[in-house]
């Protein structure tokens, strides 16, 4: 591969081209769903050709698939289900959720398309693993028993069922309550 097709930083502060296609693709799944993501939706979205978007992601599959990474990605980061203290587990997921509802909703976009059989589901299971694994790390740091693994696939699911209430109810307050009730519960299990 020459450097000519190497995508490029734009400059040290913006995103690159294929990211900005990324992100322009989310906001349409998210908002619009993903039937609507199309090399011209996305590439008028971010202000772009759309013969970039087809240049750097070939298909529309790619490209669903490379934005629903990269939508997961951003919130496993910012959300905090790895942390070091019961106080700052999931400190991150109101405000990623919130500032971010777009992300959240072509995850589960995906998801459902996957199990469906209209998409692969590899990937999500592969996310999912991903998001009980940052559990587990946090319950075996906190030294929560959980030798099979099943505490931290349930904190997960009261986690993704809380993503999902928060795109219902739009409420802050109720959603970070719920897990506030959700670390004192794992404090009684604390060793």
């Amino acid at each position: 591969m020459t450097d000519a097709h190497v995508p490029r930083q734009v400059d040290a502060g913006r995103a690159s081209t294929r990211e900005q296609l990324l992100d322009a693709a989310i906001h349409i799944a998210g908002s619009l769903g993903p039937d609507k993501v199309t090399y011209r939706s996305v590439g008028a979205q971010a202000g772009m050709s759309h013969s970039l978007v087809r240049f750097y992601f070939g298909t529309r599959e790619a490209l669903l698939s490379q934005a629903f990474e990269r939508a997961a990605r951003r919130d496993a980061a910012e959300a905090g289900l790895f942390a070091r203290d019961l106080e700052s587990f999931a400190a991150g997921l109101v405000r990623t959720i919130s500032e971010g509802p777009d992300r959240q909703l072509i995850q589960y976009d995906y998801l459902l398309r996957a199990v469906r059989g209209g998409g692969p589901l590899g990937p999500v299971t592969e996310l999912y693993d991903y998001y009980i694994d940052q559990v587990a790390g946090t319950l075996a740091g906190l030294g929560i028993d959980d030798p099979d693994g099943t505490l931290a696939t349930l904190v997960f699911a009261a986690l993704d069922g809380l993503v999902l209430q928060h795109a219902i109810y739009r409420r802050g307050e109720r959603t970070e309550q719920a897990l506030a009730e959700l670390r004192r519960v794992l404090a009684t299990r604390v060793k």
